[in-house]
């Protein structure tokens, strides 16, 4: 837990989190840039290899090998994975520290329903076949809250200091 000397203090730390894209970027856009391109990157390349059973990612987040871009499942996360990538080159291509902010929270935020159905998610019956690692989405979940929470305290810091 940060310990402040004085209120004052702890404004100019949260103050820190400003709203200017460069250079003096939030630390919460430094890093949802490589966050999100890690997961583009992984996505679009080889989703098996670093998120499936024995993936290099340590999470696995789905049980099966998603196969190729021509299958169902392995299309699909690769457009995942472009997705990721859009969100990730944002700043790159224009976008101010606000609108990229928000962009990031609409996903952490927006995802929450559907993370948390593959985090309850079990299989029934006699030929049903788990396709998910509940405990993984479990953790996804808890991480899009505070991304979402620390992206929400980043936009309210930034409007403070403006005003």
């Amino acid at each position: 837990v940060p310990h402040f000397r004085t209120r004052a203090h702890a404004s100019r730390i949260v103050a820190h989190t400003s709203l200017k894209m460069a250079p003096g970027r939030s630390l919460y856009a430094k890093l949802m840039v490589p966050y999100f391109g890690m997961y583009a990157v992984t996505m679009m390349y080889n989703p098996t290899k670093f998120w499936g059973p024995k993936g290099l990612g340590m999470i696995p987040y789905f049980t099966q090998d998603l196969g190729d871009s021509t299958t169902l499942a392995g299309f699909f996360a690769r457009m995942v994975g472009l997705g990721f990538l859009m969100i990730a080159l944002a700043p790159k291509l224009g976008a101010n520290e606000s609108s990229f902010v928000k962009q990031t929270m609409v996903f952490h935020v927006g995802a929450l329903p559907w993370f948390y159905k593959l985090s309850t998610y079990v299989a029934v019956g006699k030929k049903a076949v788990q396709l998910w690692t509940p405990w993984a989405w479990q953790l996804q979940c808890v991480v899009n809250v505070l991304f979402a929470v620390w992206g929400y305290l980043t936009l309210s810091a930034g409007k403070k200091k403006k005003n």
